[in-house]
């Protein structure tokens, strides 16, 4: 039970901190599955892969799997190859569609860009990509003179948080204020009231 459960904590751990982001999901996801089909108890194996296949299908799909084509480490080469609907094509299809609901404007070039991406020309080389480490806003800002309209996407993509955990300490904080104002508010009409 330990060995199933600790790796399963330890991603929602990660996936509730404020950085996490829509391609860490799919990673998630793919090793979450990993370990249920390797579990030894194939009755609770396949119940509990079909609940994580059912809850998959419930999921915005093509914007998950593009998080993951457009982080420079991955690739759609990552991908198995039986996989239905991941191919260039196919994300040269979402990348259109995504770009023109999120800034009310048709592409001119970012298939080409994406085509430059998926080649690993410059700045989509390994060395280039390395020197970001993890750092994959920094990096899509800077491809951006390059590659304006995938960087673009790919910002606004990859800004994505997928939890809401900042928000609530938002709030959180806000009420603290609140309720430090309301109080000396009512310190204040306490004091009016008794002089």
């Amino acid at each position: 039970m330990q060995n199933l459960l600790l790796p399963l904590c330890g991603f929602l751990n990660k996936l509730q901190k404020d950085a996490a982001r829509l391609h860490e999901v799919l990673h998630i996801f793919a090793f979450t599955m990993k370990i249920f089909r390797e579990l030894s108890d194939l009755e609770f194996s396949t119940k509990m892969i079909e609940r994580l296949e059912k809850r998959w299908a419930q999921w915005e799909q093509p914007l998950l799997l593009l998080s993951f084509v457009l982080h420079p480490y991955h690739g759609v080469e990552t991908f198995h190859s039986t996989a239905k609907r991941v191919t260039y094509t196919d994300f040269g299809q979402w990348i259109n569609y995504y770009y023109e609901v999120w800034f009310n404007d048709r592409p001119k070039s970012i298939l080409l860009e994406f085509v430059k991406f998926k080649r690993g020309k410059y700045p989509f080389d390994p060395l280039t990509v390395e020197q970001f480490g993890q750092d994959i806003m920094s990096f899509w800002e800077s491809c951006s003179g390059h590659t304006p309209e995938l960087s673009r996407l790919a910002l606004h993509l990859h800004s994505i948080c997928v939890n809401a955990a900042s928000v609530e300490r938002l709030w959180s904080t806000m009420g603290f204020f609140h309720t430090k104002r309301r109080n000396r508010l009512e310190v204040s009409c306490l004091l009016i009231i008794l002089i």
